[in-house]
């Protein structure tokens, strides 16, 4: 009998570990982020926002800040204001295909169309941006190219005028570390091909990136969606192939992160989260 209610207690115990692993795994999907804080103030703001049926994001939504101090206040003081709203639409495999932004102040609307593979990943992209004034648009195209374990390695950009002239072609070649972080960009215009741009991503935390969640290639996070925990490091270089040795301009963009706070789910708290 002693050994019956011991089998019982280790079952018990089993089962509500695993219901805590359960809770631990949950996973969290963006709702808001880029945060920006007002110096002087304190007030802090998130300026972009998605808008989820589901788990499929079918809106972003991008704020701007305005002035609303008060007369002979000592500090600004501001709030956001809707700047636009970009829709997304899917096919009926719930693969985000279009990515519809609004006209904007110059009368251009560009939409994102998004293509795949007989293995459902992503092959290609085209955004197409139309004048509605002259009627004039212009096409850049993304196409991507994975290793054998469908990590994105390469990604060859092209911009095609409505008129058919090519300018703007480039490649980008992406490497990663051992634990599958995305590590480096580097990108070689073909127009010049004496000097490459390298963007490097380093010093990663051990948790969940929140960004890895996000189905839609937005441009704005599209490199950030190919890591699995979070970089604390960021920089940015040009470096000139013609000179000996090849010579590095100093960082034009750079930014070091000391650590995150994270939720209860192990996610950064850069941002607020849907988790189930």
């Amino acid at each position: 009998m002693k050994k019956f209610f011991a089998i019982l207690s280790m079952l018990f115990l089993l089962s509500c570990s695993q219901e805590d692993n359960s809770v631990q795994e949950q996973k969290c999907y963006i709702t808001k982020f880029n945060q920006t804080t007002i110096k002087n103030t304190g007030q802090q703001f998130y300026l972009s926002e998605y808008i989820y049926d589901g788990n499929r994001i079918i809106k972003k939504m991008d704020y701007k800040l305005i002035d609303n101090t008060a007369p002979g206040q000592q500090y600004p003081t501001y709030a956001p204001e809707l700047d636009k709203t970009i829709e997304v639409q899917y096919n009926n495999l719930s693969q985000p295909v279009k990515i519809i932004e609004p006209t904007d102040l110059n009368n251009i609307q560009s939409i994102e169309y998004i293509m795949y593979d007989n293995q459902g990943r992503l092959s290609e992209k085209n955004r197409v941006s139309t004048n509605f004034t002259d009627g004039s648009s212009y096409t850049k195209n993304f196409k991507y190219f994975y290793d054998s374990g469908n990590k994105i390695i390469s990604i060859a950009e092209k911009t095609t005028s409505s008129w058919g002239d090519v300018y703007g072609e480039n490649s980008k070649t992406l490497t990663y570390d051992t634990n599958g972080n995305l590590r480096m960009i580097e990108q070689m215009a073909a127009s010049n091909p004496n000097y490459k741009i390298q963007i490097k991503y380093d010093n990663y935390d051990t948790y969940k990136n929140p960004y890895a969640n996000v189905n839609v290639p937005f441009e704005d996070i599209f490199f950030l969606r190919l890591s699995k925990n979070n970089h604390r490091k960021y920089s940015k270089i040009t470096i000139y192939t013609n000179n000996s040795p090849n010579n590095p301009t100093p960082p034009y963009e750079f930014y070091e992160i000391s650590g995150y706070q994270y939720n209860e789910n192990g996610y950064p708290r850069f941002a607020e989260y849907l988790c189930h």
